[in-house]
């Protein structure tokens, strides 16, 4: 399967996009990096799961993910946030690259979609200031997807639980991929002026007989 950007050249066209205007650390909206992010698009296009897919990126805040998909060649792409105002940043990110016709944004909770899609993109809240937040994007993720490609904080502990978890929903991890991904300083008690973290990219495919 051909990638229709390099990933460098993605990673450089990511970085130009804005960010969350008000980041919420109760919402855990920490943006992921356009490095992390283009790994993880040009990991998905390169195993055939982009290119004339349909696309959900669950938690979109600015939009990187789901955009990066209707660069790469996504049949139709749909961002959810619950946020309304970082969708509006996502919609303009999206027309400064030129593909806002290809990108539905909605501000949904994400219990409430009911699609069958055939890629999952997501940067999962780590569950940092909630216990466990990533377990409902990952449960709806595998409702609704055949794919799942998505972020979680590294820890021995974490890979163990969301071994068990995907199984128990019906999914199987082929791959995980453990990456550094820098935080710049959006929260009112960051110190530093940028932060790394360990960061852990999963590939999840939906198990044959729950399809």
């Amino acid at each position: 399967m051909s990638v229709r950007l390099p990933r460098k050249q993605l990673e450089i066209i990511l970085s130009q996009l804005k960010g969350f205007p008000d980041p919420n650390a109760s919402k855990e909206q920490y943006e992921i990096s356009d490095t992390v992010a283009a790994t993880m698009l040009f990991s998905a296009a390169s195993a055939g799961d982009i290119e004339n897919r349909r696309v959900y990126d669950l938690g979109c805040g600015p939009g990187r993910l789901a955009i990066g998909a209707a660069l790469l060649g996504a049949e139709h792409v749909v961002g959810v946030d619950i946020d309304s105002k970082v969708l509006n940043v996502a919609e303009q990110n999206a027309v400064q690259l030129g593909v806002r016709e290809r990108i539905e944004f909605v501000s949904q909770d994400i219990e409430t979609i009911t699609a069958r899609v055939d890629t999952v993109l997501m940067n999962a809240p780590f569950g940092v200031q909630r216990d466990h937040a990533d377990r409902p994007f990952l449960r709806k993720a595998l409702e609704i997807g055949d794919v799942v490609y998505s972020l979680h904080k590294a820890s021995e502990g974490g890979r163990k639980f969301i071994a068990r978890y995907v199984s128990e929903f019906g999914g199987r991890i082929s791959f995980i991929q453990e990456m550094m991904m820098a935080l710049p300083a959006t929260m009112h008690f960051h110190e530093k002026k940028r932060h790394k973290i360990k960061v852990d990219f999963y590939r999840i495919e939906k198990q044959e007989e729950t399809k």
